[in-house]
């Protein structure tokens, strides 16, 4: 087994370091404005998704479908990347916006289900109407205090980036072993 290209495993770091800078500027300033985090975020997605890109084409040795998977994901990080550069304020409500439908819809699915599905014991009927409900307050209080809402979104994405930045230096400094088959004679 090989280890991967030393100008890959250089680019890995560079950008787990990018990622982890920009991500830990977000956690340590959260008096600054929101436009500016959304900028970093973008710019942080900007090179994860190049950094997967270029892991996609790389590295010939891994399973075709793996390296379809990295490049999409490095498609959708550089659009994500770019849509929030572009328009900050529009990626924030997107994001609350998404956040909010899902918990709603799930709130309101645990309800039917627990009103609905004679199937199911009580207890678990009356726990889905519960825990359906407290979904449905979720989603009202996100719309009601978007503020709140992005400073969790925020914190779990730069919590997330900051792992993809430390995951990137690691594989960069191991290096990403290469699996080549070799034939038995």
């Amino acid at each position: 087994m090989g280890k991967s290209p030393v100008w890959l495993r250089i680019a890995q770091i560079v950008l787990g370091v990018i990622a982890i800078a920009l991500s830990g500027w977000v956690i340590a300033n959260p008096a600054a404005t929101t436009l500016l985090y959304i900028a970093f975020l973008g710019i942080a997605l900007l090179m994860v998704g190049i950094s997967k890109i270029i892991e996609g084409f790389v590295l010939r040795e891994s399973p075709k479908s793996a390296r379809v998977i990295h490049i999409v994901i490095g498609i959708i990080s550089i659009i994500g990347g770019i849509f929030a550069i572009a328009n900050p304020i529009g990626a924030v409500l997107t994001l609350i916006m998404i956040v909010s439908i899902v918990i709603l819809i799930h709130g309101l699915g645990l309800i039917v289900t627990g009103v609905a599905d004679k199937t199911l014991g009580k207890g678990h009927r009356i726990a889905n109407i519960v825990l359906g409900i407290l979904a449905v307050v979720v989603s009202t209080s996100i719309n009601a205090m978007p503020g709140l809402a992005l400073a969790v979104v925020l914190i779990l994405l730069s919590i997330g980036l900051l792992f993809h930045g430390i995951a990137s230096i690691i594989s960069g400094i191991i290096g990403q072993r290469l699996s080549v088959t070799k034939s038995k004679t």
